[in-house]
């Protein structure tokens, strides 16, 4: 498809380029798929403009600004004042003068780009986005920072960005690429040390009576908010149950019912200890949150089923080839078969004088 003879232009617009709905595209994580990324158009919390690649008349790629729309941001993940030094520049105490590049909901950020590209040009169009994105924030005098790029991304983004960029490590995640026919060929294919701890995985599985079901997301998440909920609790995470089960909704609806799927782990007596939710875009199957009971015994194996090896029966299940498992817990995932990518903060230093 790349004819390296069109120009590539890139244009501002207030919503989400319609375009990009109808085309397979090649988000970073399934987070930041053309559906999950076009529902903020419709978020209050925050006001969004896109920037918008095109070439031949054609888009081919998108990138976000997302402002909060209070001058006091309510806190979390994505309270720049909670990144300290790491800016290596003063955070306006506007928060309305802040531009969060590439998502602020799931902890992933990037560009949306059409999958037919290859990837020097799918990089090319990277970093004519992040050059229109962060230029224009600085430009307006406001802060840009994207959050959770993957590291290859992120040189593209400062690519585009120049000299100014500044790009540190932040985090890592996970993606478990998929073998053979089934989950006992791609077990098999493990090395020596991964195929043994997933197989104790299972004896333990069997020894708690802890099998997983998947079962359609929209019938758990009344159920499963409360144990969300309790996992960002565990890490300091200041949130409530009913804004758990408002952002459970949320997701289904970005992606549709049909794509949405649960795993999900109950004790003998029929109760939910373990959930994690994934959703569908072409041969991935995506994570979003996890939830867990904290007083049953064996809780990390709760989350194991639930999380990874539930989830390797369910993508066989489905036609998906990888595993997009998200951030944390690389350890625990890296052993049981994982690739671990580094993922990393982009902003732009202040210029001097200012």
């Amino acid at each position: 498809m790349t004819d390296h003879s069109d120009p590539l232009t890139v244009e501002t617009r207030e919503t989400f380029p319609a375009e990009l709905l109808d085309v397979t595209c090649r988000p970073r994580s399934v987070s930041l798929s053309p559906r999950r990324l076009a529902s903020m158009d419709g978020d209050g919390r925050w006001r969004t403009r896109w920037a918008v690649a095109l070439t031949g008349g054609r888009v081919i790629g998108a990138l976000g600004a997302h402002r909060p729309s209070s001058a006091r941001f309510s806190g979390g993940f994505y309270d720049l004042n909670e990144l300290g030094e790491q800016l290596e520049r003063p955070v306006p105490e506007d928060s309305r003068r802040w531009a969060v590049v590439g998502g602020c909901r799931d902890l992933a950020a990037g560009a949306v780009t059409d999958a037919r590209l290859d990837d020097k040009e799918t990089a090319r169009v990277q970093a004519a986005l992040a050059a229109q994105v962060f230029g224009e924030a600085d430009e307006a005098g406001d802060l840009p920072v994207a959050l959770h790029v993957r590291r290859e991304e992120a040189e593209a983004f400062a690519a585009g960005i120049g000299p100014r960029a500044l790009v540190r490590t932040l985090g890592e995640t996970a993606d478990l690429y998929l073998t053979g026919d089934d989950p006992e060929q791609h077990i098999a294919a493990l090395s020596p040390s991964q195929r043994e701890r997933c197989r104790k995985d299972r004896r333990r599985f069997e020894a708690l009576g802890y099998p997983a079901a998947r079962v359609p997301a929209a019938s758990v998440l009344e159920e499963a908010a409360p144990l969300v909920f309790a996992v960002k609790a565990k890490y300091g995470v200041v949130d409530h149950p009913r804004l758990s089960l408002f952002r459970l909704r949320e997701w289904v609806r970005a992606f549709g019912e049909g794509a949405c799927h649960a795993s999900v782990v109950r004790d003998d007596t029929g109760r939910l200890v373990a959930v994690s939710f994934f959703a569908v875009q072409g041969e991935v199957l995506g994570g979003y949150e996890i939830g867990l009971a904290d007083d049953v015994p064996g809780r990390e194996f709760a989350y194991l089923q639930a999380m990874i090896h539930g989830p390797v029966r369910y993508a066989f299940e489905l036609g998906c080839r990888s595993i997009d498992l998200g951030l944390a817990s690389a350890t625990v995932k890296r052993r049981r078969g994982a690739v671990i990518s580094e993922t990393c903060l982009v902003t732009i230093a202040e210029a001097a004088g200012r």
